[in-house]
Parts: structure tokens; C-alpha cells; sequence
């Protein structure tokens, strides 16, 4: 873990989604002096286990800031959308991201969301593990904290979020959306594809949406087409719902 304490940044930032553990949250915050830390959390976490009454008092006794975000732990994209909102915040700080103390699929989310900002994974090796996960920790102590290797993924990009947002938003208000109406919304709103270089040809403009938004983004299975008429019917498909919401920090902090 040298590696990471040597990184330096104004603040000192980690986020901890928090399963059946105390050690392995608490140890790595406190080690390596934490002076914030984001606690993503299932509703009623604190009321659930003993435990974790006392977590947030002690991690606010060693002078640690806590901040409690409700999630899903059982939800990939509802922790990756957390984590990524939480870095992007904190752009400027150094983010360390813990995988070791939730679910198995909240790590798996806030791995990915680490690959698509400048957070850093690490994973936290206990001394030993527990049994009655209700009475005491599912683990004890920490041996290691590890940095995990970086693998950065492509992420939609910035344009591609504002068109999925307009059109979930429409899907939402149970408007129909054709090409046309993304176009109105590209030009409104400015986005580069359609305004870097301006043309009044219509069919120039559909060219551009299908290059650098409905094309990508149908064939990655996060927009659906339907024909109808001489129409094309654009709408989100679940997974692009999801990773909307995985990536919709990139309309707030670019």
C-alpha cells in the first residue's frame, strides 16, 4: 500500500460500502489518515447489527468526517453511480475507494467506478473471519491493505449522457421520442457534435446523431429503435437506464 500513501492531494478521501464488517472499514480510514469518508450504506445498516451503533462515534473520534449515502449493496450500478458522483466531487482529492468491506456486487461496482475516474481500489486481507455475522463482525483485525491494479473501461460520453437523460426523462413523462426531437435537444442545448460545425442540411444533422450518439449507443444495447411509419422511436433500454444512472455525475462535474 506505499504506493498509495504516497499520493498527495488537499484531502485524503475514501469510500467504504458498508456490508457485515467494522475492522475493515474503520482500520483502513484510521491507517491511513482519512480526513473524510463515505459510508454507502443500506437503509436501517445501524439498527441492524450492534456493531455498527458505534462505527461512525469512533471514526468521528479520530477525527474522520463520516457521511452516510443510502444504496443498494445488491445493485452493480446504484454503487457505481454512488462512487463515481462522490470522486467527481472530490476531483481534486485523493480518492481510495474500499472493495473489501460489502457485498460481492458492490465491489464488483466500485471496481468499475474506479476504472472510470481517479479513484483507487483497495482491498483490506483480516486477520480472521467470524460466524454469527449478527453478533459480531464478519471479520477481526486487518493484515494488509492492497491497492488493486487499474483498468480503465470507456465510459459514454458527455453527450452521449445529456441524450439518454432527455430521453429517459421524456420515457418517464410517457412522451414518445423520435430522432428529430434528439436533434432539437442537441441544438438547444448546444452539445459540440451539432454546433462545432453548424449546417442546415437535415440530413447532415441525422448523420451526426447516428455517428456520434444513437449508433454507438443502440450498439452497445443502451438505446432502443423502433420504426414507425417513415419514423424512428428512440427509448432506453434497462441497461441503459442503468448506466445512466452509473455515469449521470459527468452532466454535474463534466
Amino acid at each position: 500500500m506505499d504506493g498509495i500513501r504516497d499520493i498527495r492531494s488537499m484531502r485524503r478521501v475514501q469510500i467504504a460500502p458498508l456490508g457485515y464488517e467494522r475492522d475493515r472499514v474503520f482500520l483502513p480510514a484510521t491507517r491511513l489518515n482519512a480526513d473524510r469518508l463515505y459510508l454507502l450504506a443500506e437503509p436501517d445498516t445501524y439498527t441492524t447489527v450492534s456493531y455498527h451503533e458505534t462505527l461512525r462515534d469512533d471514526l468521528e473520534s479520530e477525527g474522520i468526517e463520516v457521511e452516510d449515502h443510502e444504496v443498494s449493496l445488491h445493485d452493480v450500478y446504484d454503487v457505481m453511480g454512488v462512487t463515481t458522483t462522490i470522486a467527481a466531487k472530490h476531483a481534486d482529492d485523493e480518492v481510495l475507494v474500499n472493495i473489501s468491506s460489502g457485498t460481492n456486487v458492490a465491489a464488483v461496482g466500485a471496481a468499475i467506478a474506479c476504472m472510470t475516474t481517479h479513484a483507487t481500489a483497495f482491498s483490506v486481507e483480516p486477520e480472521s473471519y467470524g460466524h454469527d455475522i449478527h453478533e459480531a463482525p464478519l471479520t477481526r483485525g486487518v493484515v494488509d491493505i492492497g491497492q488493486l491494479p487499474d483498468y480503465p473501461i470507456e465510459s459514454p460520453t458527455r453527450e452521449q449522457i445529456a441524450v439518454m437523460g432527455y430521453v429517459r426523462e421524456r420515457d418517464d413523462r410517457g412522451y414518445t421520442v423520435h430522432k428529430r426531437d434528439l436533434i432539437e435537444f442537441a441544438e438547444r442545448e448546444e452539445l459540440p457534435f451539432m454546433t462545432e460545425s453548424p449546417t442546415e442540411n437535415r440530413q447532415s444533422k441525422y448523420r451526426r446523431l447516428d455517428a456520434h450518439v444513437v449508433d454507438p449507443l443502440e450498439s452497445k444495447g443502451y438505446l432502443d429503435l423502433r420504426r414507425a411509419g417513415r419514423r424512428t422511436l428512440v427509448s432506453l433500454t434497462g441497461t441503459g437506464e442503468s448506466v445512466y444512472r452509473a455515469f449521470e455525475h459527468k452532466l454535474r462535474y463534466g
